[in-house]
């Protein structure tokens, strides 16, 4: 029915819809006349109206509307929305996250007051070895946690034409990243028919401008995973040592430009693999689900299928905590 209906008239069906609360019947008028829902919306009286929905954490209309309107809204209306879909990704990837992943290792240790953990297999063989009758404090061998410093580099893909999908799913899993992995060495990817590094792994950035690069960028373009992948590498290589390196590769696999990409997997120490849904599904097992899983093989690391958008933070977070 909102197709049939003129401008002045979705304009006035938007005002009702907010006036009623009716989250539905205001998507559906923005979905017919993208337009006049903006030139209706981005009157002041409508600021307590999302401020009021941005508090409420069920309502996730906000991000969606954004990227319909990013385009033609006025500057006023366009920074108002990016800053509420900023605020519901930091919040989202905060209780996503948690307190992070752990990050740290243990290292067997000599003996010391208020020693937190202990080895006791280790301690044991210790003291049978030494014939005492007693255990002596270099018989017991401990655990200290120590911070071990990774380097990690995230490679999203961001083609295609679901782009509203891909560049709030590129900021929420980059604003987990960011959380959990706040003391170790990270760079963020970007890709299309290019590959663009929005962070270095020997940059700091915050992460509120991460977030806001990504929403103003453009999801659009062919799928060159092998030039992504290529980039990954270089980002490694940047910070040489003993430190573990891992890729985590997030695309559906359905590459159209560049070589075949299991060439560059081979050349990660580990690159494992979130396979996020395709744009249309018409087989049970798609080309590009097939080729997730040959990348996962080649670079010896998980394959991870999701079968939809908002499960991908939450297998990045399963990731980070096994590596």
């Amino acid at each position: 029915m909102a197709n049939e209906l003129g401008f002045q008239d979705v304009k006035a069906m938007t005002g009702l819809s907010v006036k009623q609360g009716n989250i539905d019947a205001l998507m559906g008028m923005a979905q017919s006349n993208v337009y006049a829902v903006t030139a209706e919306l981005q009157k002041p009286e409508y600021t307590q109206f999302f401020a009021k929905k941005h508090k409420n954490q069920s309502d996730s209309f906000i991000p969606q509307l954004y990227f319909m309107v990013r385009s033609h809204a006025p500057p006023h209306f366009k920074v108002m929305l990016q800053r509420l879909t900023r605020s519901i990704i930091l919040r989202t990837s905060l209780n996503i996250s948690g307190r992070g992943s752990k990050g740290k290792s243990r290292h067997r240790v000599r003996y010391y007051p208020g020693m937190p953990e202990f080895d006791l297999d280790a301690t044991l063989f210790n003291y049978i070895q030494n014939g005492a009758n007693y255990l002596k404090h270099s018989d017991i061998v401990g655990y200290e946690r120590r911070q071990r410093k990774r380097n990690v580099v995230l490679i999203l893909d961001v083609s295609g034409s679901m782009f509203g999908k891909l560049l709030l799913n590129a900021a929420l899993t980059t604003s987990v990243l960011s959380y959990a992995m706040a003391k170790d060495f990270t760079s963020v990817i970007l890709f299309n028919s290019e590959a663009h590094v929005l962070k270095g792994i020997k940059t700091q950035t915050k992460i509120v401008e991460l977030i806001d690069q990504i929403l103003e960028s453009e999801a659009v373009g062919f799928t060159n995973i092998s030039r992504a992948l290529h980039r990954g590498i270089v980002e490694l290589k940047k910070n040489p040592g003993n430190r573990q390196k891992v890729g985590i590769l997030i695309t559906d696999g359905d590459f159209n430009r560049g070589k075949n990409p299991l060439f560059m997997a081979r050349q990660f120490p580990k690159l494992h693999v979130i396979n996020m849904p395709p744009e249309e599904v018409k087989l049970k097992q798609t080309r590009g689900q097939q080729v997730c899983r040959q990348i996962a093989a080649a670079g010896r690391g998980y394959y991870v299928p999701v079968k939809e958008f908002e499960e991908i933070p939450r297998a990045l977070m399963q990731l980070l905590a096994k590596i």
